[in-house]
């Protein structure tokens, strides 16, 4: 649930743009930042049937480089993933990575701050496998707030928390499994801002996971490596890239395994 304002160094900004999209890419911000236009561009990575739209001066096109230019999220997972859990999908883009990974899975994308999820339902729309949910995990069902918080270097992205802001729909993910009539989750992936704390506080749903990738936030929000790995104790842990990566006790990354249980 990444804002897309993140502000980062002007030079490492241009470079983002080049590095995912080329001189067009480059031309494309200088001009955003000159004149406010474009306002969007699109790309279309090899292997992505569709084209994807980034907003011109923001984070998407540093996400769009490491997710599909750079197949951040390939996680040589030990089956094929039947449903998978896009928690934090801000504009799609793992979600369209994993839905083109797994053809045959069914990939639920949830986003809650509003205009991520306007250019995530974009960009989803020809994939039918992808469910597009405007929605909040939390630890209970209702409605949360969604406010964009900032830092000494900028603004870095969207939270949930409770209090006064705009609001949106919250869910716990046994009203999410039970609304989309998922019995297991084979592949799980957060990034939610901190949020895990209240996810995780609830872990009855923890044994319908096989496999979790998740971006942890403590230097934010200390106490959320704990609340996983509080929640996640029957898995073993590994580092990849950015991630943590859990995986249901008796598997392996990288070894042979039937397809998904769900």
């Amino acid at each position: 649930m990444l804002s897309g304002n993140i502000i980062i160094g002007p030079l490492r900004r241009v470079v983002s743009y080049h590095d995912a999209f080329g001189w067009g890419g480059t031309l494309a911000f200088l001009s955003h930042q000159l004149v406010g236009y474009p306002r969007e561009i699109t790309g279309q990575p090899k292997g992505i049937p569709q084209p994807v739209h980034v907003r011109v001066g923001t984070s998407d096109a540093h996400l769009y480089y490491k997710i599909l230019l750079r197949d951040e999220y390939a996680l040589n997972l030990p089956f094929t993933p039947r449903t998978i859990v896009d928690a934090g999908a801000n504009i799609g883009l793992t979600s369209i990575y994993y839905a083109q990974q797994y053809p045959r899975a069914r990939v639920i994308s949830v986003e809650a701050e509003a205009t991520n999820f306007a250019i995530l339902s974009r960009n989803v729309s020809s994939y039918p496998g992808i469910v597009p949910i405007h929605a909040a995990l939390w630890k209970s069902d209702g409605l949360i707030c969604v406010s964009e918080r900032s830092s000494d270097s900028g603004k870095w992205g969207f939270i949930t928390h409770e209090g006064a802001g705009a609001k949106v729909r919250a869910i716990t993910m046994q009203t999410l499994m039970h609304e989309l009539n998922i019995e297991s989750i084979d592949l799980l992936k957060v990034d939610i801002e901190g949020a895990e704390i209240e996810l995780f506080d609830g872990r009855e749903w923890v044994d319908k996971v096989q496999a979790l990738a998740i971006e942890l936030h403590d230097r934010f929000r200390p106490g959320c490596s704990a609340a996983v790995n509080a929640a996640m104790s029957g898995f073993s842990a590994s580092e990849h890239a950015d991630l943590m990566l859990y995986l249901r006790a008796g598997l392996r990354f990288g070894t042979s395994m039937e397809e998904g249980t769900s």
